[in-house]
C-alpha cells in the first residue's frame, strides 16, 4: 500500500464518521409528549438538532406556537417562555413552559385564546380557532430584553 492509499483511506474513515455523527444528530426527538387534562403537548427545537423533528412533528398537532424574541433586524429562536391555552369557557387547559422556540399542541377543537409570558412581558392571541384536521400556527415574537 502507497502513502496515497493510506490518506484516502484515512479521509474516507473520517468522512464516514463524521456522515455517522452528522446523521444522528438530525435524528435528535423532541422532548416525550405531556398531557394537561385532555390536552397533548410537547416543546422543543433546542438545539438546532432537534428542528428535523419537530418539523415532522408539527403535522400530527393542530395547534403549533412559534416563540422568538426581537434581537435588532431579526427574530431569534426562545425558550422558558410560560405558554397558556385557555378554552371558550375560560379554562386553563394548558399552563407550562416552553423547552424550545416550538409548542406543538393537541387540544380537543374549539376556540382558544394563547397567552405566552416571557422576562415578565405577556403576549396574547384570542380566537384562535382549531379544528379536528389541520394545523394553526401562532406565532409570538417578544420586544428584546
Amino acid at each position: 500500500m502507497n502513502i496515497h492509499s493510506v490518506k484516502c483511506a484515512a479521509l474516507a474513515t473520517a468522512l464516514a464518521c463524521m456522515a455517522h455523527v452528522a446523521q444522528a444528530d438530525e435524528l435528535l426527538p423532541l422532548p416525550p409528549a405531556k398531557q394537561s387534562g385532555d390536552v397533548t403537548y410537547t416543546s422543543g427545537g433546542i438545539p438546532d438538532e432537534q428542528l428535523p423533528a419537530v418539523k415532522q412533528a408539527r403535522a400530527s398537532y393542530p395547534l403549533v406556537i412559534e416563540l422568538f424574541q426581537k434581537n435588532g433586524a431579526k427574530n431569534q429562536y426562545t425558550a422558558d417562555v410560560q405558554v397558556r391555552l385557555i378554552d371558550a369557557k375560560g379554562q386553563v387547559v394548558l399552563d407550562d413552559k416552553s423547552e424550545g422556540p416550538f409548542f406543538l399542541v393537541k387540544p380537543a377543537p374549539g376556540t382558544y385564546r394563547v397567552e405566552a409570558t416571557f422576562n415578565g412581558r405577556t403576549l396574547e392571541q384570542r380566537g384562535v380557532n382549531v379544528g379536528a384536521s389541520g394545523s394553526k400556527r401562532v406565532v409570538f415574537v417578544f420586544p428584546p430584553s
